[in-house]
């Protein structure tokens, strides 16, 4: 094994534990506390809001959808109470989401909102949170000054007022990160001690986990500024970071188990790989063991490369190449089924089966892996130039803004001391020609007073008289509207006499053909009883005779004809009515009725008994569907 080896496996997944040095703490409630608190009938808006963003900071690294729609509900209870205050902060909430899935635009889109907002609202607690979000836009697109310019204002406010101590924890340990990147360890150990003494003030366990876990990465940090190392620093950072994990553990059996956790397990055993392999590497591999069980717990998928990252540095160590594949193996399966991960993991997944491969002499599986090396690097250095393309568009786009931004400041302050010398003018004018206008004012005050009453009354004469042309034009189209409205009636009338005077031609007509039946039945009447002593053959004539009389019937046809031609829909709308259960019967005594024929009429018309005729009308009423009080005469007339 020689130092080269374990290089190899050392710098690919050093840049993956660098991720961990940031990680956001919690809010002073935990997940549970904060969902029985928003149980509560009795809350304020304002309270429900701030509950949902703390539940939003929770839920951001265990399930975004969560997150996000806990924040979204911020947002529009803010909305709906028309607050820009409270929409700013909950526009940082969301943000804060955007910015845990590396969505810059989403991010740079909500840290503008929430600016916006809070310069409308002019508010304290607004700004102090739109702050928090702008700082995170300037580091998204590397603007650090800014980023610590903006972070510090926001914190600056959270301290004095002893809120959000999940913040000022995390924004302290990002500073101190920040400053540990730059190698300014005065800086770093100044915002680290003070993300431990507000983590302390905050009574809140994991704030503290936290706080203790960049303490003791500070305390590293030191450490590897000597050469060898400072062995007392590391030990101190190893007392810290088990110190943090007793909490986190005793957080765990509570139910309260938190991403975090993980990032401590990963450091200290990254403390005991590289720096404590040689004097304790038991206890190295029991802590690799350990925080392999923690990291799958937690199932966090860039937690899970670094773990299986040191466990590869471990035993290549070892120079234990079986363990080594099958270490390989599992990572391999990991980027497989978590699209999520960056894609700079598959070359570096293939540059360590490169290593292992020239390890073990084998050069063909040397050149497949060189081959998808190159093709990852490839891939990987045009999503970072485009990341980088559009990081550098976002600067410039800021530096444009903010350009803009002080260029119009320069101009609202040169407007406003020309604004001054104007008025300075205007005054001195006003006061210099106030005594000439004054004489000159009482003398066409009463001028001008004339000149508005008669225009007053100028103005009111031609208003009356459009009042009065329109009145004219609305008498002339009324009286068009009479005299078509009589010359339709008039029209009615006529069509309706004429209608009328048929309908009387063809009753006349069916009262003859009436007469003639009867005269027919009565001669019919009389044979029969001559029959009786006569020949049988005298049958046969008097079912002549009967045909001859049955030929009557179509003077209900003609009426038909004559009610389809005067009322089309009457016969249907009537079947309709009835559903389709009236007779050809019902039809004619329909039609008589429709004539306005009393019952006595026509029961005499159509040759039957008048008692017959009233139970016909009461089957026709009960076929109609019609109530007890509804006249058979009034509705058939109104069809």
């Amino acid at each position: 094994m020689t130092t080269t080896r374990i290089t190899l496996f050392k710098i690919p997944f050093i840049t993956l534990f660098a991720f961990f040095i940031v990680s956001p703490t919690y809010g002073q409630e935990t997940k549970r506390e904060l969902l029985e608190l928003l149980k509560r009938k009795e809350l304020t808006p304002e309270k429900r809001e701030g509950y949902l963003c703390q539940l939003s900071c929770i839920y951001k690294k265990t399930d975004t959808i969560k997150a996000y729609d806990f924040a979204d509900q911020a947002l529009q209870t803010a909305r709906s109470e028309n607050s820009p205050g409270r929409q700013a902060i909950a526009y940082e909430a969301i943000a804060d989401v955007a910015r845990y899935l590396d969505n810059a635009p989403k991010l740079i889109q909500y840290a503008d909102s929430s600016y916006a907002a809070a310069i409308r609202s002019k508010e304290e607690l607004a700004l102090a949170y739109a702050h928090y979000a702008i700082a995170y836009k300037y580091e998204k697109i590397g603007i650090k000054d800014k980023y610590i310019y903006y972070m510090l204002k926001s914190l600056a406010y959270f301290e004095k007022h002893k809120i959000r101590y999940d913040k000022l924890v995390n924004g302290y340990e990002n500073l101190g990160a920040i400053f540990i990147d730059n190698n300014d360890l005065k800086y770093c150990e100044k915002y680290n001690k003070k993300a431990l003494d507000l983590a302390y003030q905050s009574r809140n366990p994991i704030n503290i986990a936290n706080g203790l876990t960049s303490w003791a990465l500070f305390l590293v940090r030191s450490a590897e500024q000597k050469s060898p190392a400072n062995v007392k620093l590391l030990q101190k950072a190893e007392n810290y970071y088990l110190k943090a994990i007793t909490i986190f553990e005793s957080e765990n059996k509570k139910g309260n188990l938190n991403w975090s956790y993980g990032r401590t397990c990963l450091n200290l055993s990254s403390l005991y790989l590289y720096h404590f392999f040689d004097s304790r590497p038991q206890q190295t591999l029991n802590y690799l063991k350990k925080t392999e069980e923690v990291c799958l717990k937690l199932d966090v998928p860039i937690q899970l490369m670094v773990m299986y990252g040191q466990q590869a540095q471990y035993y290549t160590n070892l120079n234990d190449i079986p363990n080594i594949e099958k270490v390989l193996r599992k990572v391999e399966k990991h980027i497989a089924g978590n699209p999520s991960i960056n894609s700079r993991y598959y070359a570096l997944l293939y540059k360590n089966y490169m290593d292992l491969a020239e390890l073990k002499n084998d050069f063909p599986a040397y050149r497949k892996y060189f081959a998808l090396y190159d093709q990852a690097l490839r891939v990987r250095i045009e999503k970072e130039n485009r990341v980088k393309e559009y990081n550098a568009s976002m600067r410039f786009e800021t530096e444009k803004k903010s350009q803009e931004i002080k260029l119009l400041r320069e101009n609202l302050e040169t407007n406003r001391k020309v604004n001054y010398l104007y008025i300075a003018l205007v005054v001195f004018v006003f006061f210099t020609l106030l005594f000439m206008l004054r004489s000159y004012y009482f003398r066409q005050k009463s001028y001008i007073k004339t000149n508005l009453l008669l225009q007053k009354a100028n103005e009111e004469a031609a208003f009356l008289s459009k009042i009065k042309e329109e009145e004219a034009r609305i008498a002339v189209l009324e009286s068009e509207l009479k005299e078509k409205e009589l010359q339709i009636a008039v029209n009615e009338k006529i069509m309706n006499e004429q209608a009328n005077i048929k309908l009387q031609q063809e009753l006349m007509t069916n009262n003859l053909q009436l007469e003639k039946k009867n005269d027919v039945l009565k001669d019919i009447k009389s044979r029969l009883e001559v029959m009786k002593s006569e020949k049988p053959s005298e049958i046969k004539n008097i079912s002549k005779t009967i045909d001859k009389s049955m030929e009557v019937d179509e003077e209900f046809e003609l009426l038909k004809t004559s009610l389809e031609n005067t009322n089309p829909a009457f016969f249907s709308a009537l079947q309709e009515k009835a559903s389709g259960t009236l007779t050809k019967l019902d039809f004619k005594y329909c039609g008589y009725i429709k004539l306005g024929m009393s019952t006595k009429e026509i029961a005499g018309h159509m040759n039957i008994e008048t008692q017959s005729m009233r139970m016909a009308r009461y089957r026709i009423k009960q076929k109609l569907n019609l109530d007890r009080d509804t006249d058979l005469d009034e509705y058939i007339g109104s069809v």
